[in-house]
């Protein structure tokens, strides 16, 4: 995937009306010739391979949308780049899918950091204390934060929701939180910093 795919991916995957996501999914051959053809226009690569749709995604309720990611506006000013998304629209018309295209210029980066790093531990064998405890809270939605205006502030979040982590977590975090600095410190002396 490229990074604005990743950078949707995410995103999308932080949505609760989100089912399934299926990456570079392959349309039909013979129907998108069909569509080209239709245009009049070159089918995209050659008349023997398949197209695909960067990310199409199945929501709670069964329906399907299709997503095109882009990675900025000028892309969409070239005429060559502006038919293959056209014959992917129809594409997925034909079908009766709703078709997207996003831009990653227009990702929220903070909020996509946010989600990538909770995240990392919506596992619970990530959890090793209470720093991933925050983030397995709020990646499983027990917690509700501001996801979108700043990088999440985790020894805050510890401080208001200490009464949901176990104390054992809580004791791990304060023994990292002292002895980080001193192998930092270490680490720098060896170096001459």
């Amino acid at each position: 995937l490229s990074q604005g795919e990743v950078y949707y991916y995410y995103i999308l995957r932080w949505d609760d009306t989100v089912e399934d996501i299926r990456e570079q999914f392959p349309l039909e051959l013979d129907r998108t010739l069909e569509i080209a053809d239709q245009l009049g226009i070159k089918h995209p690569h050659n008349r023997s391979t398949r197209m695909t749709t960067d990310l199409l995604v199945t929501r709670t309720n069964g329906t399907l949308e299709a997503y095109s990611i882009k990675t900025d506006r000028s892309v969409l000013e070239k005429e060559r780049e502006r038919e293959k998304l056209f014959l992917e629209k129809l594409y997925w018309e034909s079908k009766g899918i709703p078709f997207h295209i996003c831009l990653k210029e227009d990702v929220n980066l903070v909020y996509v950091q946010n989600i990538m790093d909770v995240v990392s531990c919506y596992d619970p064998s990530r959890v090793q204390d209470a720093h991933g405890m925050i983030r397995y809270l709020i990646a499983h939605k027990k917690i509700s934060v501001d996801m979108m205006s700043s990088l999440l502030n985790y020894k805050m979040l510890i401080d208001q929701h200490r009464h949901l982590i176990p104390p054992k977590l809580l004791r791990r975090a304060r023994n990292t939180s002292l002895i980080l600095p001193a192998v930092i410190n270490k680490i720098a002396e060896q170096k001459g910093i």
